[in-house]
């Protein structure tokens, strides 16, 4: 903080004070302020489910002097209190009057006398002895339009999800309650996301947001390759479980604050949460479906938490304070719901929200149910919630009958435009894309993820959380399997370890689905040519599924392709020593092998089938083929029954690259 925002609170508030408590972010008294010589001066204030806010001080508060706050959307009302102890340390608390958040000053004071503080109508309304010491209260007023107005203008993400199956009965007990309510439930891993809306769909967040925080915290140690630390951890907690506000400044402030607290919601895909710009955190502007989407990266994983993270996070959530444990806990047993909740006075009633996980028997769920515009009390915004909360509960097998898993994006489209790509790494470890352009041409290759200098093999993964975009598989020098998903931003994230023991495959593949169960497969090939099937969730899990028996025993080198003959099933390529690709068909638990063979390709340094590269109407995979030191490539289209014609100059370059994908 700079000295302009924690001037003395002992420079502003009267002639007569003494000197400040130890603080050693403030400034000394100077000539110049309020009290001596009329001079403005301005103070950091912590508000209840706000977060910061400078406050203004004109003239002597002792006296009459006025008071307001920088950024607008907050407004004080009422007369100053303060909290703190006298000379004999006994303690006084003088509140401050008016209706709304109550902000208190971040830094201490000291003076002869309360009534050097205070308005002798509020300095008489306790007893304090000589000097007294410690912070200023003041009551403020939220206008949340003026936030809204403030908030940068893009349409949210609520169109994009289908009407509650149960929406009769939602709308009809919403109709018998006050206030705007925002309705949003997501199946975890699906997809599907439902909403109803009762007027208004956007909220702020009040001290829901406390939860992207802690997300940002772990993402920001992830990023940096690390645990979160102690001092990290002795804020999450009460954070969450508390609800402590001094707790989540000090994460925000280190963060970054707005800026990195809307980076953290763009890489959540919360498209529709805006924070603040003035930087106070709970008045932060969001949706009831993006605090779902935020809830399934604990829910699940999504790539974007680590399995540590998540269950942390979760752990925190399902031990809140029981003052606060209310909202969409209504409903499901009890300690079944990882919850948090937020609420805040505002100029026309009450902001109140509830964000959780269900977590409890075969239909898991999140939701999100926020209020406002209730000018009554806070417990009615609470049992609109709960009531919503239990109808939920009651219909939650419907969402399961409603739902149908997302179409999954091409095997190898690592950006989600509809193109397959090509993914290379090279000796240094970089990942380089060089994006398809739906016939079998490339642009300029970018380097999209470096620190993989340790992996011994890479491969397409497919679309694991059908989220457009193919995914990468990588085994590091340690055998570990690791799942790297694609970002909307063009990246990967942070490679998720899966399953250990995979040293001993001379070779693998991945990226398509064989056995036609609707998830995908990864072969793995063991010295003698037997090749293990594993099977890969949409949650990112990976489990062995069985032996397809020895079909590639002379074939080190094994890819997976499209399905070459129609049956469903994705099937196999493999490449012997001496330059011949042989395609064998799946069957149930077995290959099948085909006539289509083809000779020559040990005069290439690299071959790998990323996919079909120009985009048939059969999907037949292609084989993108580099000489030696990667200076000419060559596309060999993929034709029916598993052969391949070709080649076809590329123009591309894998120099020194040393894997495809």
């Amino acid at each position: 903080m700079t000295s302009r925002r924690t001037t003395l609170l002992t420079a502003v508030l009267g002639t007569g004070l003494l000197a400040v408590a130890s603080a050693p972010a403030l400034a000394a008294p100077s000539p110049g302020a309020p009290g001596t010589s009329g001079a403005d001066s301005e103070l950091t204030m912590l508000c209840d489910g706000v977060g910061e806010d400078v406050l203004t001080i004109t003239g002597d508060l002792s006296a009459g002097g006025s008071m307001s706050f920088e950024q607008r959307g907050l407004s004080v009302v009422g007369r100053p209190g303060f909290t703190g102890t006298d000379a004999d340390g006994d303690r006084v608390v003088v509140e401050p009057t008016g209706e709304g958040v109550t902000c208190s000053a971040r830094s201490t004071s000291t003076a002869g006398s309360l009534a050097e503080l205070l308005p002798a109508r509020q300095a008489d309304q306790a007893d304090a002895d000589g000097q007294v010491e410690g912070r200023l209260t003041v009551t403020a007023e939220v206008d949340a339009d003026a936030v809204a107005a403030a908030a940068p203008r893009q349409d949210t993400r609520s169109a994009a999800a289908a009407a509650l199956p149960f929406e009769a009965e939602v709308r009809r007990y919403l109709a018998s309650r006050p206030g705007a309510v925002g309705v949003a439930v997501r199946l975890p891993g699906t997809g599907e996301s439902w909403t109803y809306t009762k007027t208004s769909a956007r909220n702020v967040t009040a001290s829901i947001v406390k939860v992207e925080i802690m997300a940002a915290v772990m993402m920001r140690a992830q990023d940096a390759g690390r645990s979160l630390t102690s001092w990290e951890r002795s804020k999450i907690e009460p954070m969450i479980r508390t609800s402590d506000n001094a707790a989540t400044t000090d994460l925000f402030n280190s963060l970054g604050g707005r800026a990195a607290l809307d980076r953290a919601s763009d890489r959540l895909g919360m498209d529709a949460t805006y924070a603040d710009t003035g930087g106070r955190w709970g008045l932060t502007t969001t949706t009831a479906l993006d605090q779902t989407t935020l809830m399934e990266h604990f829910a699940r994983p999504t790539g974007t938490l680590s399995y540590s993270n998540r269950t942390y996070g979760l752990r925190m959530m399902r031990s809140v304070s029981s003052a606060q444990d209310w909202g969409v806990t209504a409903g499901p047993p009890s300690g079944q719901v990882a919850v948090k909740n937020g609420w805040l006075p505002r100029t026309d009633g009450w902001h109140v929200n509830s964000i959780g996980w269900q977590s409890y028997g075969e239909a898991d769920y999140t939701i999100g149910v926020l209020t406002h515009d209730d000018p009554g009390a806070m417990s009615t915004q609470i049992s609109t919630i709960e009531g919503v909360s239990r109808i939920v509960w009651r219909n939650r097998l419907a969402l399961l009958e409603a739902t149908e898993p997302e179409p999954r994006g091409r095997s190898g489209d690592l950006d989600g435009d509809g193109r397959v790509d090509l993914g290379s790494v090279s000796a240094g470890g970089y990942l380089y894309v060089h994006r398809g352009d739906g016939s079998g041409g490339f642009a300029t290759r970018r380097a999209i993820k470096p620190g993989l200098g340790s992996y011994t093999w890479f491969g397409n993964a497919g679309d694991v959380n059908r989220d457009g975009r193919s995914d990468v598989l990588a085994r590091d020098g340690d055998g570990v399997m690791r799942l790297m998903y694609s970002t909307s931003s063009g990246g990967l994230t942070y490679a998720k370890a899966l399953r250990p023991w995979f040293a001993s495959y001379t070779d693998l593949a991945g990226g398509y689905d064989v056995d036609g169960d609707g998830n995908l497969d990864l072969l793995g090939r063991l010295p003698g040519g037997e090749v293990v099937r594993f099977e890969l969730t949409d949650e990112g899990e990976l489990t062995k599924a069985g032996s397809m028996g020895s079909p590639v025993r002379w074939y080190p080198e094994i890819d997976l392709v499209g399905d070459v003959n129609g049956d469903g099933r994705a099937d196999l390529r493999g490449r012997a020593t001496g330059g011949r690709m042989r395609t064998w068909t799946a069957g149930a638990s077995s290959f099948a092998t085909t006539s289509a063979t083809s000779t020559g390709w040990d005069r290439y340094g690299l071959v790998g089938s990323p996919g079909d590269l120009n985009g048939t109407a059969s999907r037949q995979d292609d084989v993108i083929a580099a000489s030696p030191y990667g200076s000419a490539v060559d596309l060999y289209y993929g034709t029916g029954s598993g052969g391949t014609s070709g080649p076809v100059p590329t123009g591309a370059s894998l120099t020194g690259m040393e894997h495809l994908l």
